[in-house]
């Protein structure tokens, strides 16, 4: 009795996923396709390290041949490429963001490419001042930061192809 509910129960859930895989359609996202993510929190050079994964979300949907291919509020994630740290004689920080990647609803991972650069202010009149007044060789530059809410284009890398339902 046991045998044929299991075995009832184990080839409905197989038609089930049969028709949903038949429901799909494969959609192809040609390269160089916009994506507009952005950042909740902001990202402090200080905070960070190089590889460091961050997380971004997609902004607006992207839709191609009338089908939502990325869902706004999609979780994107970038990396730290590249961090400076801010320093005494005014010397400024530097903080760049890039290799974004998106986890799509069939599992396929999708490049992006883009940078989001943001170097602190210098404050080089420190070098000349000093010479003056000693304690200003002390004043650093500014951090580089990304403020929360920071928007940005990136752009889809390769043809990448993306099942969605009907």
């Amino acid at each position: 009795m046991n045998r044929k509910i299991i075995s009832s129960i184990i080839c409905i859930a197989l038609l089930i996923s049969h028709c949903s895989v038949v429901n799909a359609k494969e959609i192809f996202i040609p390269p160089g396709t916009a994506v507009v993510v952005y950042t909740e929190n902001e990202i402090d050079a200080d905070d960070v390290k190089v590889g460091q994964n961050l997380d971004f979300i997609v902004q607006e949907s992207v839709i191609i041949d009338d089908r939502t291919v990325i869902p706004s509020g999609t979780h994107v994630t970038a990396q730290v490429t590249k961090r400076k740290n801010n320093f005494i004689l005014g010397i400024a920080g530097e903080l760049q963001v890039g290799n974004f990647k998106i986890k799509a609803a069939s599992d396929n991972m999708i490049n992006l490419r883009g940078l989001i650069i943001d170097k602190g202010t210098n404050r080089a009149w420190c070098n000349i001042g000093w010479f003056f007044l000693f304690p200003l060789i002390f004043i650093k530059g500014n951090d580089g930061k990304i403020p929360a809410g920071t928007y940005q284009i990136v752009y889809t890398i390769g043809s990448n192809k993306i099942k969605v339902r009907d």
